[in-house]
C-alpha cells in the first residue's frame, strides 16, 4: 500500500500494545494496526478475522497484511462507536443490536472453525482473581483475607456449574469495540473490532461483557429481558435458572478481576479516570453478588468491598 497519505491521525486504544492509525489518502480513510510490539497479538488477529469471516457479521475489511511489520491496512468504521453515541433513548436500540450479533455469532460459528482458540480453564480464572487479591484487597485495609479459602469456592463453584467451554467469546464485546453502521441493515449495522483476544468460553461470555459493562454506568433495567432472549435464541442446553446463574456467577468473576485491574492501573500509571470505572464496577459487583446462592463466597464479597 502507498504510503503517501494527506493525515495520519493515532488513536488511542486504552490497555493495548498495539498501536491504531487512521490515515487519509485522497478521499478515503483507512485504519493501520501496528502489532510490532506484540507479534502473538498480530497471529490471532488475523486467525480470528478468518473465524468471523465466515459468519454473517460486520467485520472490517482487511486490505493488506504486512508479515514483515506486523501491520494490517484495513476499512475505516468511522467515529459512531457504541460508548459515543448511547443516549436514554437509543439504548435499548443499541443493546439489543449488539445481542442480536452475539446470537448469530453462537448459531453460525461452529467448533471446527475455533480449532486455534485456546479453551478458558480454571486456571485462567485463577490468575485472573489474583489481580483483586493482590491488587484490591490492600486497600481496604483489612486484615486476614482469606485467600486460600476464596480461591477454593471459586474451584468448586467453577466445576459444579459444569460450563461448556467450548463456545466463541470475543472476551473484550463491550460498547468501546462497537460502532453503529448506518449503511447496512439490520444486525449488520453493528461493527465489531478488537477481536484479537477471542477464546473458546462459556457461551454467554460476550453477553455478559455487553450487559454488565464495566466502563460504562448505564442502566440495567434491560438485562433481564434481553438475558432471556439470548436464552431462547441460542442453542442452550441448561434450562434457564442454570443458564443465569452460569451467566452471574462468570459476571462475578470478570468484575472480580476488574477490580483489581483497575486498581493495580491507578497504582502504576496514576491516570484516575481508573477509580471512575472502580467504582462502576464496585456498583456492578454489588448487584451481581444479590444473584450469587453462594452464601460462603457472598459473605466474603461483602465485608471486604
Amino acid at each position: 500500500m502507498n504510503s503517501d497519505h494527506i493525515d495520519l491521525e493515532k488513536i488511542k486504544d486504552g490497555l493495548s500494545n498495539k498501536l491504531i492509525y487512521r490515515i487519509t489518502e485522497k478521499e478515503n480513510t483507512k485504519i493501520i494496526i501496528d502489532f510490532s510490539k506484540d507479534k502473538k497479538e498480530f497471529k490471532n488477529f488475523l486467525n480470528v478475522y478468518e473465524i468471523l469471516l465466515k459468519v454473517n457479521v460486520s467485520i472490517p475489511k482487511i486490505y493488506e497484511v504486512n508479515q514483515k511489520r506486523h501491520k494490517i491496512y484495513m476499512e475505516d468504521f468511522g467515529n459512531d462507536r457504541f460508548n459515543k453515541i448511547y443516549i436514554g433513548d437509543n439504548l435499548y436500540k443499541l443493546l439489543k443490536l449488539a445481542v442480536d450479533n452475539v446470537i448469530v455469532i453462537q448459531n453460525e460459528s461452529r467448533l471446527k472453525n475455533l480449532k486455534n482458540l485456546k479453551e478458558y480453564t480454571f486456571e485462567d480464572l485463577k490468575i485472573e482473581l489474583k489481580e483483586f487479591v493482590t491488587y484490591y484487597i490492600p486497600t481496604k485495609k483489612k486484615l486476614n483475607f482469606p485467600t486460600s479459602k476464596f480461591y477454593k469456592l471459586w474451584e468448586s463453584l467453577f466445576y459444579s456449574q459444569n460450563y461448556n467451554m467450548k463456545n466463541f467469546a470475543h472476551k473484550d464485546f463491550e460498547f468501546v469495540n462497537l460502532f453503529f453502521l448506518e449503511k447496512y441493515e439490520s444486525h449488520l449495522q453493528c461493527g465489531i473490532i478488537d477481536f484479537q483476544s477471542a477464546f473458546l468460553g462459556f457461551i454467554g461470555w460476550d453477553l455478559l461483557s455487553l450487559l454488565e459493562n464495566p466502563r460504562i454506568n448505564f442502566t440495567r433495567d434491560y438485562n433481564d429481558k434481553l438475558i432471556e432472549y439470548f436464552y431462547y435464541n441460542t442453542p442452550i442446553i441448561e434450562n434457564l435458572n442454570t443458564f443465569q446463574e452460569q451467566y452471574y456467577i462468570l459476571s462475578l468473576a470478570r468484575q472480580t478481576r476488574l477490580l483489581g485491574r483497575w486498581r493495580k492501573l491507578v497504582n502504576i500509571s496514576n491516570e484516575y479516570q481508573y477509580l471512575d470505572y472502580l467504582k462502576i464496577t464496585k456498583s456492578r459487583t454489588i448487584e451481581t453478588l444479590k444473584k450469587i446462592k453462594n452464601n460462603e463466597l457472598r459473605s466474603i464479597y461483602e465485608k471486604y468491598l
